[in-house]
């Protein structure tokens, strides 16, 4: 097993590249997480047996029944009368173990995969001479082609299979002559490829299921999801296999209308910009996984849109800031204590009526966000007066980690701009407030976003791959 040497790019284009398929992530690993899952499902629920249990033996061709072997006996048993009948005085011969095959493979760039398992074969038989227990180092080499079913899920697909025997090896107490182990050789070249090429089609089958998930759709916080779809056929090279991700993002109340996975229902986004090419992968990293700022931007897009970074503030909410009140404010801006002579409390309503525009540099995110706040005067029988409307554009700062598998982003306030948006008490220099607000984004809005974005973005499963703790890096490709 490898390392889990893990990486996340987020990707930002400066300059439009060349058009090509549409995809907001892409997802690469390499030969070893491939060959850990080739190995992890023939260790499933006794796949090699249960495999050998399925294929009925007899005459050593298909059976009319489309049946590997034919009729005959289950879990390898060639019984009385049966293919071995003639090989003088060979009756019975039976599989009784198959060991955990060792699993090599390579790349085949543009194709698929190179794929060998060495295994050995226990058997036994009856003999004129006795009971024979047989042992045979056996290589299954297969040509395993990538590709893309009707559905839309990669599929890994055998070409060709073949088996070589190696030494044979035959254990009896008055030993056995040479043209019996010559004949036996004979049958088990005949009979051992017809039982192995399936193990190696259940095994893919089984990572093909895995494969599968890459097609899913993830809940994000309550009211929304995200689902992947593969794009493209998924690229091979020498160093990795490379697959293309569509995203959308939505609230997940849509109706299950697509096939194979439930479509959510989409919100207005920001503009598409193209994905950039990835940055090359690393040789000792297992896997890669880049995301686009169009996957961020509708992140962020959707939560706007549910109000889930909206908030309401009033006086004794947090011990950090100054009472809410009237007087404090009029502290700052002499009119409103004109307008309300007796203290009040106030209400403040943030509001975030954009989506907020998500940008990537060099080893920095940013996101520029428009919000408002509404201050509100409580007034007697809890009746809301408004005092002013504050239009607020903050400058965030953006950082990105991996923790159970999702994306986890924190931000911080690096500036904010005011204006004055509407006013009862008329108007007013609104940089008396500056101080007063960059308190209440530090102290009540940003960590209330901050809980939002640390539920985390669930990231696209492929073969396991669990990118906890990878190291994420903001590249800004030109």
């Amino acid at each position: 097993t490898m390392p889990p040497a893990l990486g996340i790019a987020l990707l930002y284009a400066l300059l439009t590249p060349s058009l090509s398929e549409p995809k907001d992530a892409v997802l690469r690993l390499n030969k070893g997480v491939l060959s850990d899952a080739l190995t992890g499902s023939l260790m499933q629920g006794n796949v090699l047996q249960d495999v050998l249990g399925e294929v009925p033996l007899g005459s050593g061709h298909p059976g009319t029944d489309g049946r590997l072997l034919g009729g005959g006996g289950l879990l390898g048993v060639l019984g009385e009368g049966g293919l071995l009948s003639t090989v003088q005085g060979l009756t019975g011969l039976r599989i009784v173990e198959l060991t955990l095959p060792r699993v090599s493979l390579r790349l085949l760039p543009g194709i698929g995969v190179h794929l060998n398992l060495y295994t050995r074969v226990a058997l036994n038989a009856k003999s004129l001479l006795g009971l024979l227990d047989i042992a045979v180092e056996v290589n299954i080499t297969s040509r395993v082609r990538l590709t893309m079913d009707g559905t839309g899920y990669p599929k890994l697909v055998i070409e060709k299979c073949d088996t070589l025997l190696g030494g044979i090896k035959v254990r009896l107490l008055r030993g056995l002559l040479p043209i019996v182990d010559n004949l036996l050789a004979s049958v088990l070249n005949r009979v051992l490829p017809n039982l192995l090429c399936p193990v190696v089609n259940t095994a893919l089958g089984l990572v093909n299921d895995q494969l599968g998930l890459v097609n899913s759709l993830v809940p994000l916080g309550l009211l929304s999801s995200v689902q992947y779809t593969v794009s493209s056929l998924p690229l091979v090279t020498g160093q990795f296999l490379e697959v293309d991700l569509n995203t959308v993002v939505g609230r997940a109340a849509g109706g299950l209308v697509d096939y194979p996975l439930g479509k959510p229902e989409t919100v207005p986004m920001p503009p598409r910009v193209p994905m950039p090419p990835m940055p090359p992968m690393e040789d000792t990293s297992s896997s890669q996984l880049g995301l686009s700022v169009n996957f961020l931007s509708s992140v962020l897009s959707v939560l706007q849109k549910e109000g889930t970074l909206d908030l309401d503030i009033s006086t004794g909410m947090f011990s950090e800031l100054p009472p809410l009140t009237t007087s404090t404010l009029g502290a700052l801006v002499p009119a409103v204590f004109k307008a309300y002579p007796e203290s009040r409390d106030l209400l403040l309503k943030i509001a975030v009526p954009e989506a907020p525009v998500v940008t990537l540099k060099k080893n920095k995110g940013a996101i520029q966000l428009m919000a408002t706040a509404e201050v509100m005067a409580i007034l007697p029988d809890d009746v809301e007066e408004s005092l002013c409307l504050l239009n607020i554009d903050a400058s965030l700062l953006a950082q990105f980690s991996v923790e159970d598998n999702k994306l986890k982003i924190s931000v911080s306030l690096e500036k904010t701009d005011l204006s004055l948006g509407s006013s009862s008490i008329g108007d007013f220099d609104v940089s008396l407030l500056k101080m007063l607000v960059g308190q209440i984004f530090d102290v009540a809005f940003l960590p209330a976003m901050n809980s939002v974005l640390g539920n985390g973005v669930p990231l696209p499963k492929l073969l396991n791959i669990d990118f906890t703790n990878a190291d994420v890096d903001v590249i800004e490709v030109s």
